[in-house]
């Protein structure tokens, strides 16, 4: 019975499960580190941007929210998300992303709901329910298009 409850409350609390990581990079623009990507899922491996999915961000630079915004406004204009449910998302997004500094933790996990969760420095900051939009945030590092080959490469452990 014991065994049971535990693993009920595991499933009921999906930040209980923890995610072996697949691969890590850290994104450098010239010689300024911005944050360093790991990417955490089931057995440690990445086969397509499906649940459950933990994204986490380690900030080198202090970056303010809108900044924040504006970049995955960039990206999603380079991948082509312009569709009007995914414009609602951003807007939606908007308010969960805070100023970061050097040292802070941005995570972005989606659940085996396919809900998503933004937690900050490890408090949950948003949720989200399910929708494209939470995939297609996930693409920026994910996707074959990324703008950053390299550092999608190391993050689902293919190549280097």
């Amino acid at each position: 019975m014991k065994g049971f409850l535990l693993l009920s409350l595991m499933l009921a609390c999906p930040s209980a499960l923890s995610l072996p990581l697949v691969g890590e990079s850290k994104l450098r623009v010239l010689f300024w580190d911005i944050y360093t990507a790991r990417l955490y899922a089931p057995n440690g491996q990445f086969t397509e941007i499906r649940a459950p999915l933990t994204l986490s961000l380690t900030y080198h630079r202090d970056i303010d929210a809108s900044q924040l915004l504006e970049a995955t406004r960039d990206q999603w204009r380079r991948l082509n998300f312009q569709d009007p449910d995914s414009l609602a998302w951003l807007d939606r997004v908007a308010a969960c992303f805070p100023d970061v500094s050097d040292g802070d933790k941005l995570s972005f996990k989606l659940t085996p709901s396919n809900q998503a969760e933004i937690e900050f420095n490890g408090d949950l900051r948003c949720s989200l329910p399910p929708s494209k939009g939470n995939r297609q945030f996930l693409a920026i590092w994910l996707s074959e298009q990324s703008a950053y080959p390299r550092l999608t490469q190391r993050l689902i452990a293919k190549g280097e």
